[in-house]
């Protein structure tokens, strides 16, 4: 027992020693470099929005430009490496040492660092922004959206303390800078009429900077009307954009383009938002339609999963006009402490209303079985598994043609085993899922 506590403290104080070292070398590279700096926080669609203000901004200005935080690097260790360009090295002692070497070469190189950095800022614990916010001054600070029961609430008194640490970014604006704020968020609104910055406006409101006036699912036109993606008509100043987004679904995924567009109109390269997303790609394991088996459609939600997130794609889900039954594959949402039961209580009534179907996967997941079971579900139309293997073995057998198939869970629930089953061409999951990398199949 002694031993592992030695080997652990060994290891905590090795990872602070490789974060203040990364993190020096960041800050001399921003120092060195003075690059424009976007910085998007929030509890829902952080990812999604950096990446599609990275797709206007690399429209505009060209991708030698401009640099984005890849994945979800957005942590103490993921910041320093997204300014610095390098990938994490996970548990490689030596891969970490590469990283300090050639952080301290970008550090002094005079190309290492592009223009414009495009950066996610998320926060697991009490202090982790305020602590970022001592030397990472954005140009413009996106704040996307806030929910009742964030993720990792665990780790703070409440959601006030969670909305507490997000606020901090939004105050470390330079000089000059520009807020970029949901309008349909009132987490946020009332929180920044403090603040004295510039502040834009996006969201499903008249008048907005950016103004989503409309958002429709797109169908294909074969027989049982699977979906193939969502579309939007974006209002910018006086001139509107329609935008398609093939490849995925909700009208929640709409907001971190409006954001983008709002992005868009405070540098005034409004005239790049049509082009940026002919080919933009959300991020995997976000709201991905994925053939499936027997001509059935995934819709691969499994990066991660909060109370808001799921309700969200449960909704997208439900107002599908299909021809197939919907279905979906649930993991516990991790990191809620004492509002686990009635969370996971409360995705099950709203799945109730919108599925035929309802398949669970972990402990705390069974409550949303039993809210399910309590708004009238039928008992037969609920199946509960202890891991997501057991899940993806049981729904192999159950898809069938015309089906939607929502699967979502914490990343620790492993939910894209799911995903991985029901591929209609299995051999496509390193290019189409999250976690396929060498590293996550290993665990």
């Amino acid at each position: 027992m002694k031993s592992r506590l030695t080997d652990k403290t060994m290891k905590s104080a090795l990872k602070s020693i490789v974060v203040s070292i990364l993190t020096a070398e960041a800050r001399l590279a921003l120092s060195r470099r003075k690059p424009k700096i976007i910085a998007v926080t929030g509890n829902v669609g952080k990812t999604s929005t950096k990446d599609a203000i990275a797709a206007v901004l690399i429209e505009a200005y060209g991708a030698d430009a401009v640099r984005k935080s890849e994945k979800s690097l957005n942590s103490e260790i993921g910041l320093p490496l997204a300014i610095l360009g390098l990938e994490t090295a996970w548990s490689s002692a030596a891969g970490w040492l590469r990283n300090i070497r050639l952080g301290f070469r970008a550090a002094l190189s005079k190309d290492s660092i592009p223009e414009w950095l495009v950066l996610e800022v998320g926060a697991d614990h009490p202090g982790d922004i305020e602590s970022v916010t001592r030397w990472l001054k954005p140009d413009i600070a996106v704040l996307t959206r806030m929910s009742d029961i964030p993720v990792h609430v665990e780790f703070f008194k409440d959601a006030s303390e969670v909305l507490r640490e997000k606020m901090f970014l939004a105050k470390a604006l330079k000089p000059g800078g520009t807020l970029v704020v949901n309008a349909n968020d009132p987490h946020f609104v009332d929180p920044v009429k403090t603040i004295e910055a510039n502040k834009v406006f996006y969201g499903a409101k008249k008048g907005m900077a950016a103004e989503i006036v409309e958002s429709e699912i797109m169908y294909d036109n074969g027989p049982l009307g699977l979906p193939t993606g969502q579309s939007a008509v974006i209002r910018i100043g006086n001139n509107e954009a329609r935008i398609e987004l093939p490849g995925v679904l909700g009208s929640h995924l709409v907001y971190p383009i409006a954001a983008s567009c709002a992005v868009a109109a405070v540098l005034g390269i409004e005239s790049s938002v049509k082009k940026a997303f002919r080919n933009f790609e959300t991020p995997k394991g976000r709201m991905r339609i994925i053939d499936g088996i027997n001509t059935s459609a995934i819709i691969d939600d499994t990066y991660n999963s909060s109370p808001l997130a799921c309700k969200e794609a449960l909704r997208a889900v439900g107002v599908l006009s299909t021809r197939g039954r919907k279905i979906a594959a649930l993991g516990d949402m991790k990191e809620l402490g004492s509002n686990t039961e009635a969370a996971h209580r409360d995705v099950g009534v709203l799945a109730a209303e919108t599925l035929h179907t309802l398949v669970t996967v972990g402990e705390a997941a069974k409550f949303i079985a039993a809210g399910a079971r309590s708004a009238g579900m039928a008992a037969d139309r609920i199946l509960s598994f202890d891991d997501s293997l057991a899940a993806a073995d049981a729904l192999h057998d159950f898809v069938r043609a015309g089906d939607v198939v929502l699967v979502k869970g914490s990343q620790s629930m492993r939910m894209e085993r799911v995903s991985k089953a029901l591929l209609a061409k299995p051999e496509q999951a390193p290019d189409l899922l999250v976690r396929q990398d060498e590293e996550w199949l290993k665990r």
